[in-house]
């Protein structure tokens, strides 16, 4: 646990309400065990035990860009998260990060995930992108219009989801094998959007063979070499 981290994130402007914890892990996909396979398909894999201070925030730079926005920023050991401007993390990094003795977590707006781990390695990686199946309203063959809730990552149009089953502790969908079916809009409050995150609900219209599938508390997980840029 980094000294003083309490102090540090009061200093820096940092969130953290009585759902903080739960709603990064929503974001994460709803498990804690969920980063250990995020990180086993990351996009980037540095070894960053010999960069110093100045040259490991150029790495994190480069792997999110500064553009003002707030992030989770989550100590999972400690069931410890806030919302907190990325700038500030970067600033304050020696104080939020200790090598050899933590792991920090954070997840952008687009879903990225960094985890700089205890061993001093850095990990780009995607959040699962998850909706749950509320009810479905219509359905034929090929298409179903379902009331959905955002359970992981952010879920955009044009994504294909594989269907997993009402208890997806695995992550299902993003593993061989499940039917695919795509997203073709999202509605809330009737007007359309590009996209939803947690926790929020939407209307959806799903198409594919794999509609047939669907049933109140299916979860759906975008499969990841389908993600849009």
């Amino acid at each position: 646990m980094p000294p003083h981290l309490r102090e540090t994130l009061a200093a820096i402007g940092a969130y953290e309400g009585p759902g903080s914890y739960d709603g990064f892990l929503a974001a994460l996909g709803g498990s804690p065990a969920r980063l250990t396979v995020l990180v086993k398909r990351a996009e980037v894999a540095l070894d960053v035990s010999d960069l110093d201070a100045g040259q490991l925030r150029d790495a994190l730079r480069t792997a999110v860009a500064d553009v003002g926005q707030d992030v989770w920023a989550a100590w999972p050991d400690m069931r410890t998260a806030v919302r907190v401007a990325y700038r500030a993390v970067l600033e304050r990094l020696d104080d939020l990060w200790y090598p050899g003795s933590d792991d920090l977590v954070i997840i952008d707006g687009d879903e990225r995930v960094l985890v700089l781990d205890h061993e001093e390695r850095l990990f780009l990686t995607r959040a699962d992108a998850k909706l749950r199946i509320h009810s479905v309203e219509e359905r034929d063959a090929q298409a179903a219009t379902c009331i959905v809730r955002c359970v992981g990552g952010v879920v955009r149009v044009g994504q294909r989801f594989g269907v997993g089953s009402a208890d997806d502790t695995k992550g299902g969908g993003t593993e061989g094998g499940s039917p695919l079916i795509a997203l073709a809009w999202i509605l809330r409050y009737e007007r359309p959007v590009d996209f939803v995150d947690p926790p929020h609900s939407a209307k959806v219209r799903l198409t594919g063979e794999g509609v047939g599938l669907l049933e109140k508390g299916i979860v759906i997980t975008a499969v990841v070499d389908t993600l849009p840029h």
